[in-house]
């Protein structure tokens, strides 16, 4: 087992102060810091916010090492500890005072290729056009979607662009993901799901998207645009987990109450 902590971080200025606070502090209870992706590292520590979690977790390619972040941005939903606790996150993570918690992660298969999002797969016209989507559940034909698109979410990434649009608050601890409609029409000739739809973890999504629509729709993953010619998208939940530590209990309600009510 080594000591070493892999510490990423935003390009703020106020992030490099942190940063090196940190380091200094991490070093005083015989830490060894690494800025660079140490394979054999036994922590990932975030400085910055939820984008920069983000990054981490797919610069990473989704590690098996634990994550934590110190919030240096702005909502900073993923970032437990503040600035003012990093002594006693340092101490209470030597002292082993704290739960580790998986979370649910969406792979995506779209030509061949296999994608992974750890908050949301989105599919959407990138000229601000309507989509017409064709949706299957688990081979089951559900609906001719059109509107502006679908977000697909995980229960941690319900809480981020999923609900601006309506979506559900799925609890973290869950392990199915929700399909939230954006700006669906409905109309006598369009019978489209208006509400979200929460699904169990083996349900698998499957989303064609129109011809006459191939030109401008796109699959977004955790904000990262992807193009391609096989406008075909299968989602599932994913085998792989994330894990992430866990000081408080009662983190993900203080989370709900101060950033998102």
């Amino acid at each position: 087992m080594t000591n070493v902590i892999n510490i990423f971080r935003n390009k703020s200025k106020f992030s490099k102060s942190v940063f090196f606070k940190t380091k200094d502090i991490l070093e005083d209870y015989g830490f060894e810091v690494s800025s660079n992706f140490n394979t054999d590292a036994i922590l990932n520590l975030v400085i910055g916010g939820d984008g920069t979690f983000l990054k981490a977790v797919h610069d990473t390619n989704f590690t098996n090492i634990p994550f934590i972040g110190i919030n240096t941005g702005h909502l900073g939903f993923y970032q437990e500890v503040e600035v003012d606790e990093i002594e006693n996150f340092v101490k209470a993570f030597k002292d082993g005072n704290y739960k580790v918690e998986e979370l649910t992660i969406l792979e995506s298969q779209v030509n061949k290729k296999r994608m992974d999002s750890l908050n949301e797969v989105v599919v959407k016209s990138n000229k601000n056009q309507i989509v017409r989507l064709k949706v299957f559940i688990d081979g089951n034909f559900v609906e001719n979607f059109q509107g502006d698109g679908l977000i697909i979410a995980t229960p941690h990434g319900s809480t981020a662009y999923n609900l601006s649009c309506g979506g559900s608050i799925l609890h973290q601890s869950l392990k199915g993901y929700s399909l939230t409609p954006i700006a669906p029409i409905f109309s006598n000739l369009n019978n489209a799901i208006i509400s979200p739809v929460v699904l169990p973890e083996d349900a698998t999504i499957d989303i064609l998207v129109s011809k006459r629509d191939n030109y401008h729709t796109v699959f977004i993953f955790d904000g990262k645009e992807y193009n391609t010619r096989d406008y075909k998208i299968s989602i599932r939940v994913s085998n792989k987990t994330i894990k992430k530590l866990i000081l408080d209990k009662n983190h993900y309600w203080t989370n709900i109450k101060n950033k998102l009510l």
